[in-house]
């Protein structure tokens, strides 16, 4: 993975949580003038799953294994079961329970032996998102919790994240998703980036037209 190439697998919680995550990755890329291309393979032991391929240039193929940088786990079970797209030196952003035992986890995953200790053997970065949203009073903020995580390990600036997630949510809810966003990258936040006067509802509206070449 370097600054211009980047093979991202998602996995888990639903389709919209899915594709709000989706949607901020290609704003981020856009933005950088580099090519974004999701797929959802059919095929997969996964129930929701993305293959999310940035480059300088159009990647057409899907993610193969062993090919990912990055796994962003939206709930353990489907993390587990995305981990044959992970490299060997990648790492893996999973939303998990804290306690989580390896007795419970199989029972959710039964077709993997020793699921807990496949996830821990990798380079893992976990969080309990779910309660932390909770306690900060935004339970639908999950993703954007997870996505705070996710950019401590990617080549792209605080600003450039806030940019992203400023158009990819209603303007109402921009503010607690950065809240939530910073909480992920586990930094208070800060004084505002004056640039973010930059985002504002007529940016946001355009969302659908600037991203009409991406395809899931």
């Amino acid at each position: 993975m370097d600054q211009n190439s980047l093979d991202l697998v998602i996995a888990g919680l639903g389709d919209q949580p899915l594709a709000y995550a989706c949607f901020v990755l290609a704003r981020l890329a856009q933005n950088k003038g580099l090519e974004v291309q999701i797929l959802q393979p059919q095929s997969s032991a996964c129930k929701e799953l993305a293959h999310v391929r940035i480059a300088p240039k159009a990647i057409r193929n899907p993610i193969g294994e062993g090919q990912a940088d990055i796994l962003l786990g939206l709930e353990p079970a489907d993390a587990v079961r995305a981990l044959p797209f992970l490299k060997k030196d990648g790492i893996a952003v999973v939303n998990m329970p804290d306690g989580l035992t390896e007795e419970a986890l199989s029972k959710a995953v039964p077709e993997v032996e020793q699921p807990l200790a496949r996830l821990q053997a990798c380079t893992l970065d976990r969080m309990d998102t779910l309660t932390m949203a909770r306690r900060m009073g935004l339970p639908v903020a999950v993703v954007t919790i997870l996505l705070g995580m996710l950019s401590k390990h990617l080549p792209f600036s605080s600003f450039d994240w806030r940019h992203a997630i400023g158009c990819s949510v209603p303007r109402k809810t921009f503010a607690g998703n950065i809240q939530a966003f910073m909480a992920g990258r586990g930094e208070a936040e800060e004084q505002p980036d004056p640039r973010c006067s930059l985002i504002d509802d007529a940016d946001m509206t355009k969302k659908d037209d600037e991203c009409s070449d991406i395809t899931m």
